[in-house]
């Protein structure tokens, strides 16, 4: 399939004039295509059909709110010739730097995201998330950062400081490489911030918040893999589940648990969640609200571990 290269700019002639030179050119492996508007390309790139974003800085706000959580390269179109950033490219540089530039080997390695969701709900998903995070990480020979998205969270609640702490550093600092090391407990397999303190703190999460926290510079510790167990199915939890690869989804062996999840299914359809819809990966356990919680971590670290290796894990 034809890869785009979209050009998003309150300049369409200089968009224009930008995409016609980059087709025109022999060694040119994309096709460059000027939208006026991010919603119009929104559609492509949560199809997989864009390589990559060149956006005007005007334009921020609009292009992260289509762009974040997904693997497409982004490049902000500048003014300014000195700012030597890898992410910003000076408008009126050359068109071969402009396709030096793109094709260039993205040198950051991605680091696979897992969520998790229980549409049933039941009290005991966030142990049951958390020890198939810690197993996940075992199994693959390092750590995973789990991020306990509960509006209640019970693991690490005698800790002050958490993921509360966490977004509130983020959205306060700028400068890149920095850690808030002291807001995890660590632990052999995996890394844990404790929950959020407050609601509203879920409540206002938005896309840069997320990317913040999916941002492996901004970890010192090289994980391999982030894990985000979402506790509902709200504004926040939606926003989250859209920036997984995949999302592992416990379905109850009985029949009111196949119910829930047909249901859920249709809701996601419906509601045009085809992102999440697409990445599910259903695992069973038990027959009712008590299951065997050691078989559940398995089946699920299972389906994680194929996440991780590269094969989806989703059902078809």
């Amino acid at each position: 399939m034809e890869k785009l290269v979209a050009i998003i700019d309150d300049m369409p002639e200089y968009g224009r004039r930008l995409a016609m030179y980059l087709n025109a050119g022999r060694t040119f492996p994309y096709r460059a295509v000027v939208f006026s508007a991010p919603k119009e390309a929104e559609s492509y790139i949560n199809n997989n059909g864009v390589y990559a974003v060149l956006a005007s800085e005007t334009m921020e706000k609009e292009v992260l709110d289509v762009v974040v959580g997904t693997s497409v390269k982004l490049f902000w179109l500048s003014e300014k010739s000195d700012l030597h950033r890898e992410e910003v490219l000076y408008r009126y540089c050359s068109v071969k730097e402009t396709e030096r530039r793109l094709m260039k080997q993205e040198t950051k390695k991605h680091t696979p995201v897992i969520g998790f969701y229980s549409p049933a709900g039941g009290y005991a998903m966030e142990r049951l998330s958390r020890e198939i995070a810690e197993k996940i990480g075992k199994e693959k020979g390092g750590k995973v950062l789990y991020l306990p998205v509960f509006p209640f969270g019970i693991y690490g609640r005698e800790q002050e400081n958490g993921l509360s702490e966490i977004l509130y550093y983020f959205r306060q600092h700028e400068e890149q490489g920095t850690c808030p090391e002291t807001y995890l407990r660590c632990g052999e397999y995996a890394d844990v911030p404790g929950p959020v303190r407050w609601y509203v703190d879920l409540d206002g999460v938005t896309k840069n918040d997320v990317k913040e926290l999916l941002n492996r510079g901004r970890w010192n510790t090289e994980y391999q893999a982030f894990f985000l167990a979402v506790g509902q199915f709200d504004k926040a939890g939606r926003l989250l589940l859209n920036c997984c690869d995949t999302i592992l989804v416990p379905v109850w062996e009985n029949e009111e648990g196949k119910k829930i999840q047909e249901e859920f299914r249709r809701q996601l359809k419906e509601s045009g969640e085809t992102k999440i819809y697409s990445g599910i990966a259903e695992f069973a356990i038990g027959g009712g609200t008590v299951f065997d919680m050691e078989e559940a971590v398995l089946c699920g670290a299972k389906k994680g571990g194929e996440a991780l290796a590269g094969d989806s894990g989703r059902d078809t």
